[in-house]
Parts: C-alpha cells; sequence; structure tokens
C-alpha cells in the first residue's frame, strides 16, 4: 500500500517503524548485532526506547520482520469459505489483501544481508511462515469441503487434505515470484497488486500449457 492511501497517523507510525528497523539494521551490518543496542538504535531514530518496544519486542524481531500475511480477520475467512471465484483465485486474493507491505524494498534489502550476515535470524521468519501456512491449508481445506458438501458430494478428507497442501504451496509460490517482481520494480505499486500480477503470470502459462499439452509453448 502507498502511503498516499493511509491516514496521518498511519504515515507516522510507519515512518516511526522504518526507522527503528533502517538504524538497527545498518547498525547491524556495520557493527554486528551483538554490538547494537536498543538505546543505539533509539539514538540513531531519534525515538524513547519505550517507543522501540511499542513496535517490536526484541532486537531480533525488528531484523527478522513479518514474511507475509500472518493475521487474516474472520470475516474475510468466512468469505474465503464462501467462495466468489475458484479457490486459488480466492486464495491469492486473500493473501494479497492482507499481505504485510508495511516494510518498504530498501528496508527488504537490508534485511536480507543482514540475515546473511545472521543466518541465526532465519528462524523466526521460518516460524512465522509456517503459522500462516497452518492457518492457509486448515482454511483451504475448509474451503475444500464446503465446496464438495455444496455439490452434494461427500467429502473425502485425505483427498481434501492433499489438495489443500497443494493449493498454498502453490499460493505461496506465487507469493514469493509477487514479492520478487516488487523489489524489482522498486516497491511500486504496491506488495499487494505485485502478487496480484504474479498470479495473472502463473494463470496466463497454466492455460497455455493445458491448452497446448506442450510445456514449450508459454506466452512470451
Amino acid at each position: 500500500m502507498s502511503d498516499d492511501g493511509l491516514g496521518l497517523r498511519e504515515q507516522k507510525r510507519r515512518a516511526t517503524r522504518r526507522a527503528l528497523q533502517v538504524a538497527l539494521l545498518e547498525g547491524a551490518l556495520e557493527r554486528g548485532l551483538e554490538n547494537v543496542t536498543i538505546d543505539d538504535v533509539c539514538r540513531a531514530a531519534q525515538v524513547s526506547p519505550r517507543t522501540f518496544f511499542n513496535y517490536f519486542a526484541s532486537k531480533e524481531e525488528a531484523i527478522a520482520g513479518s514474511p507475509g500475511p500472518i493475521e487474516v480477520p474472520a470475516g474475510q475467512l468466512d468469505r474465503f469459505v464462501a467462495g466468489q471465484h475458484d479457490v486459488l483465485t480466492d486464495l491469492v486474493a486473500m493473501i494479497a489483501t492482507n499481505i504485510d507491505d508495511s516494510d518498504d524494498v530498501e528496508v527488504h534489502r537490508l534485511r536480507k544481508r543482514v540475515l546473511e550476515r545472521e543466518p541465526q535470524l532465519l528462524g523466526m521468519r521460518v516460524a512465522e511462515t509456517q503459522r500462516f501456512h497452518q492457518m492457509a491449508v486448515q482454511a483451504t481445506a475448509q474451503r475444500l469441503r464446503a465446496d464438495v458438501e455444496r455439490a452434494g458430494r461427500a467429502p473425502d478428507e485425505d483427498a481434501i487434505a492433499q489438495r489443500a497442501g497443494l493449493l498454498v504451496l502453490v499460493a505461496a509460490a506465487v507469493t514469493r515470484h509477487g514479492w520478487s517482481r516488487w523489489v524489482a520494480t522498486g516497491g511500486t505499486p504496491s506488495l499487494g497488486a505485485a502478487v496480484l500480477a504474479g498470479f495473472e503470470d502463473f494463470r496466463a502459462i497454466a492455460e497455455a500449457v493445458v491448452a497446448s499439452g506442450d510445456p514449450a509453448l508459454l506466452p512470451a
């Protein structure tokens, strides 16, 4: 989401969050994470240490950031299960709507460099990714079960579990592609829009393969 679509309070909140992250990430690159204190970070960002803890629980959390959409409102989950389009389209749309776009491209680039030097921090991102993955699989299984029941058939729970897992993996790959696309374009227009554009790329490729039967015949 661009700052143009945010209220003044949210713009200030994001600016403070970014200042803290940049100060910490740059300090970690210059001196190593263990040599950067929260007081150092807050002095650089010109805020109080108390302010830091309004945004992050620890230095590690500030660096790791959020790898994707973690919390989805109950109403959106209900709409996803009810269905508007096919299940994959609705799943990607739900991710794009809720994906965390509060960090700009520069923060992502700094974070990537720090994580390469501090690989132990990757565990936090993996844990958050797994938490979302489990939620998405459960929601997708519920949606598939509802689709089967709406068609008047008895659900095959094993098949539903397998397909839910596969659909979430496909959606995750599309999201990653969208994220790469967003970074490559300098963070425009928005991360959510980039994910949706990536899904359109995927849909065009899938349709070309199905129509031709030849994976070599793909759209340019």
